[in-house]
């Protein structure tokens, strides 16, 4: 994960250089520190694998913009006008961030986004053209395994599996640690893409998806000697078919969402220049 440095270095200039405890210092630069808090907060990750990755590749940039933003002092190039504006600027905007995005997680959590079933029917009424496929879609998940015998075992635990998704993925995880962050991204995916926005990692792994009906599973696919994937079929529309009702909810859903969270957005930024332009 990179920092942007001019993000950096104004935190640095809003920060300044409060004593961290020892005990949470994660990294040192000159008169900084990095704290622990700061570290979890700044990075993504999906599984402790991911988070030492992510942890290293932080810290380093961390240190960079640190000893960079001490060196920029020794200058004075704090005090330059033209600094000044950009700090304030980039205080604005980033103070107008965190307020929006309270503001829209809060109206979440007050159900302002909530869509019903009957919004997503009259939607799908109105513009039933618009789930018209121009080429096949498909649905598929695909699982990773370091080793043949894991990939076997999970192929296994998917010819048995009961309808369980979180019993069938907490198992995966158990067979597979190694890839549980990207075994998790990829179960379940409902999305109906095209075959090119599915980025197969071979042509193999095509000819085998064109081969599964919904509802089926792949043997193991070697992708190398030490990547093994096993697809699943979850849905699929075929080229010049419409997208049944309970295929496209999911996708009308998410558009209803982001529709009124732009309308909340339009709201909030209406009383805004209400009150103060």
């Amino acid at each position: 994960m990179k920092l942007h440095i001019a993000t950096g270095v104004l935190l640095f200039f809003m920060a300044g250089c409060d004593g961290v405890p020892d005990a949470d210092v994660v990294a040192r630069a000159g008169k900084h520190q990095l704290s622990r808090g700061e570290l979890l907060a700044s990075i993504d990750y999906s599984s402790s694998e991911d988070s030492l990755t992510a942890s290293a590749i932080y810290i380093e940039d961390w240190k960079d913009i640190a000893a960079l933003y001490q060196l920029a002092l020794e200058e004075g190039i704090d005090k330059d006008p033209d600094a000044r504006m950009l700090i304030e600027k980039a205080t604005r905007h980033i103070v107008i961030q965190r307020f929006v995005d309270r503001k829209m997680d809060n109206a979440e959590k007050e159900g302002v986004y909530a869509i019903d079933s009957a919004e997503v029917s009259a939607f799908y009424q109105e513009f039933s053209g618009a789930f018209l496929c121009p080429e096949t879609v498909y649905a598929v998940s695909r699982y990773y395994a370091s080793t043949l015998q894991s990939a076997g075992r999970i192929e296994n635990a998917l010819r048995l599996h009961d309808g369980d998704e979180k019993h069938l993925q907490q198992l995966i995880e158990s067979i597979e640690p190694g890839y549980a962050g990207k075994n998790r991204r990829t179960h379940p995916v409902r999305s109906l893409m095209p075959l090119e926005q599915l980025h197969l990692e071979n042509d193999r792994m095509k000819e085998v998806l064109l081969s599964l009906a919904p509802g089926e599973h792949s043997s193991v696919i070697a992708v190398n000697d030490s990547l093994f994937v096993v697809m699943e079929m979850h849905d699929m529309v075929k080229k010049g078919s419409k997208k049944t009702f309970e295929q496209a909810y999911e996708e009308i859903e998410e558009l209803l969402i982001v529709q009124k969270q732009k309308q909340y957005y339009s709201t909030l930024l209406g009383e805004a220049r209400e009150k103060y332009q």
